[in-house]
């Protein structure tokens, strides 16, 4: 796991912490905690500031992490008024343009505290304030191979011409979510899908992995800026690993078996394979 930048929060406002708090919780996908604390009603949009963090747009490293434990930052902050079942007397003509006044009161701010890894993949660069997670499975596969130059092992008689061989080879899915990105290598991903890697990416040897595609969708902006938030977007890649294991070498996609050999080789037309290859850490360059 990359190391997290850890700048120096800003506290700006005063603040007293509520008997009772804080709470931790421990599961497995890590370390959860929530935090209450008093805060004055006229101060709570600098106090979200604050803890959510507005020094840099997109980057979490610049919101108020837990004490001592800096992958563990802000991911909800609710405000109610401390005495809410209070008659207030400010009229409200329009529901739209007022909110109920606390002015001279107190809120009670509620702080949601997650693990938070900034990058799951160290081998992938990615521009500072997105965030990178990891998820692997796989699929069976069963590759047809030529009846052609199988013969039985304790005779050298050929195999009958009906005969049907299959390889069972179980392919990864490899999937990894880009988010928080602002502009996304549109380009690069059309130009790339349906490609294979050029060089090892995510430790999968030259040729063996196939870029299959993208889902996305748009995600509001971590800021708090007034008005409508603006979109980042969320990027999943699927990647598809085939590596062929055949007397003690690995073949990727672009090999098939030749019978008459017994060996696995890239066929060509007119000097052309049958995918072409590019450099999927391009795919991670915003545009």
């Amino acid at each position: 796991m990359a190391d997290i930048i850890t700048p120096e929060p800003l506290t700006t406002v005063p603040f007293y912490e509520l008997g009772g708090s804080p709470s931790e919780i421990y599961t497995s996908e890590g370390f959860k905690a929530v935090r209450k604390f008093l805060v004055a009603w006229d101060d709570r949009d600098a106090f979200a500031n604050d803890v959510m963090g507005n020094v840099k747009e997109f980057d979490y490293s610049y919101s108020t992490y837990y004490p001592k434990r800096p992958d563990a930052l802000p991911v909800k902050l609710t405000f109610s008024p401390v005495d809410d079942m209070a008659v207030n007397k400010k009229e409200i003509t329009q529901m739209h343009t007022s909110l109920n006044s606390y002015s001279g009161s107190w809120a009670l701010a509620t702080v949601e505290y997650e693990t938070l890894g900034t990058q799951d993949v160290d081998s992938i660069s990615i521009s500072s304030g997105t965030r990178l997670t990891y998820r692997l499975t796989y699929e069976p596969q069963e590759i047809l191979l030529p009846v052609s130059g199988w013969v039985w092992n304790e005779s050298t008689e050929s195999l009958p011409e009906n005969t049907i061989i299959t390889k069972r080879v179980p392919q990864t899915l490899h999937t990894l979510v880009w988010s928080m990105v602002i502009s996304p290598p549109w380009n690069t991903i059309q130009e790339t899908q349906g490609k294979i890697n050029s060089q090892k990416f995510l430790d999968c040897p030259t040729g063996t992995l196939l870029f299959e595609g993208i889902s996305a969708n748009k995600l509001y902006r971590s800021t708090l800026e007034a008005g409508a938030s603006k979109f980042t977007w969320q990027i999943t890649y699927t990647f598809r690993q085939q590596c062929i294991h055949h007397s003690g070498n690995v073949y990727g996609w672009n090999h098939l078996f030749r019978g008459n050999t017994g060996t696995w080789c890239p066929p060509v037309n007119n000097s052309i394979k049958i995918y072409d290859e590019a450099d999927f850490s391009l795919l991670f360059l915003p545009e």
